[in-house]
């Protein structure tokens, strides 16, 4: 089987879409399965162009490429698109034909290239939905609903959808969503597999000696870790009200590490503030990440108003890998917020409830018992649910129904679905 992934960002990107699919090409080939990854030269947040081409693990890379301006403003991200689109539909046609194309949404209906082109080849299509667009947009107030170009955009994601020969979604109240776009008719083709994290890469650390918590120097603080892309989908005024609340508990810190377009608008409330409890640090590398998590008693995970089943928070699985409690601040529909109260491996606040979620800090931050129970649900939620061993299985068992493999699992009724709540 040949695959193509097609999808803005790819290795050594540290964008979260970009890291999952890496770690999908690699099990894929170990798989005996031929994958080329296309994708730009530039990267999520900057930085040095990458090489035209490359082979990284047995996976074929090949980037178009398009101009780089980057997030600055609307024009410019713009033409970042734009040129991807034409340079990314140029390299779809000169690739050697593959079996399957797999669009991710970034950027945005990049998908509707996929299909075009797949169609002209002969090559089935895989829609893999991370965020539902321009639903996202509009939610945020960067879309007007009545405007005729959302809706021309809205049409023609749901085209997209509609024939596409598999559409994959990252979450059961995202499957809801899609499957109102494109008809009850083509339910069977919607199905739910969640991102995930390894095993083997992260794990509660169980007393191990951990240098980046002896970096940090926090003591007996009990830390509240937001780690990832600090981005326009996080709820972040509940947190930073929750700090305003705590600044007198020199027991409580809230930290965050990484980038995004929102972390001067946290620094700058911890500065006007002039808050102790809250820190900020830059991405750390991949390989530390089990040692950041470990440095934290729970983690949090935040998604906007309006955005459930629009948008998944990937950092979730990570979390639960390292065994650390969720606090998920949200809409309680939301895939992540059913995950954390069916599992009962963490507490969900809404959005606005910061007199809560200062209770739920100070409840933890004096119960390590409670603490503790909780961590280990949470391994255990991620052990049975979210290895990533689970979600490339269910890739395989996806791209062989999208093949009309008569051995695939679903054909013969063996297959386990993935379109409950906890599947991953």
């Amino acid at each position: 089987m040949r695959v193509i992934i097609l999808n803005q960002f790819f290795y050594p990107d540290h964008s979260a879409a970009s890291q999952y699919m890496t770690d999908l090409a690699e099990s894929l080939v170990e798989h005996g399965v031929e994958v080329t990854a296309l994708s730009g030269r530039g990267r999520y947040n900057g930085g040095d162009r990458l090489p035209p081409r490359e082979v990284y693990k047995g996976v074929r890379i090949e980037r178009a490429w398009a101009t780089s301006f980057g997030k600055g403003n609307l024009i410019k991200r713009l033409s970042d698109y734009l040129t991807f689109y034409l340079c990314a539909t140029w390299k779809l046609l000169r690739l050697p034909r593959h079996d399957i194309v797999m669009a991710l949404t970034t950027p945005p209906f990049i998908g509707l290239v996929a299909l075009v082109i797949g169609r002209l080849r002969g090559m089935r299509v895989v829609a893999l939905v991370q965020d539902v667009y321009p639903d996202v947009a509009v939610s945020l107030g960067a879309l007007n609903r009545r405007n005729p170009a959302t809706r021309l955009l809205d049409w023609l994601n749901r085209y997209t959808l509609r024939s596409s020969d598999k559409v994959i979604v990252v979450g059961e109240c995202m499957r809801e969503r899609v499957v109102a776009k494109v008809g009850e008719q083509l339910a069977l083709r919607v199905r739910v597999i969640y991102n995930w994290a390894d095993a083997r890469e992260i794990r509660p650390l169980n007393g191990e000696g951990n240098s980046f918590a002896e970096q940090l120097e926090v003591g007996d603080k009990f830390v509240l870790l937001f780690s990832g892309n600090l981005g326009h989908i996080n709820e972040f005024p509940t947190v930073l009200d929750a700090a305003l609340i705590l600044r007198d508990r020199s027991d409580i810190l809230f930290l965050f590490i990484g980038e995004g377009v929102k972390k001067a608008s946290v620094e700058k409330f911890a500065e006007r503030h002039k808050l102790s409890n809250i820190r900020l640090l830059p991405y750390q590398p991949r390989e530390t990440l089990r040692y950041s998590l470990a440095a934290a008693d729970a983690a949090l995970v935040t998604l906007a108003e309006g955005l459930a089943g629009l948008s998944v928070p990937s950092k979730t699985y990570a979390s639960l890998a390292a065994g650390l409690p969720v606090l998920f601040v949200g809409d309680a529909r939301s895939s992540i917020a059913r995950i954390v109260a069916e599992n009962n491996c963490g507490e969900v606040v809404a959005a606005g409830d910061h007199l809560r979620l200062a209770r739920v800090l100070c409840d933890w931050a004096s119960n390590k018992g409670k603490v503790a129970a909780l961590g280990r649900a949470a391994r255990a939620t991620f052990e049975r649910d979210f290895e990533r061993s689970r979600a490339v299985s269910a890739y395989m068992e996806t791209f062989a129904e999208c093949m009309g493999d008569e051995t695939s699992p679903e054909k013969n009724g063996t297959g386990v679905s993935d379109c409950k709540e906890t599947s991953g």
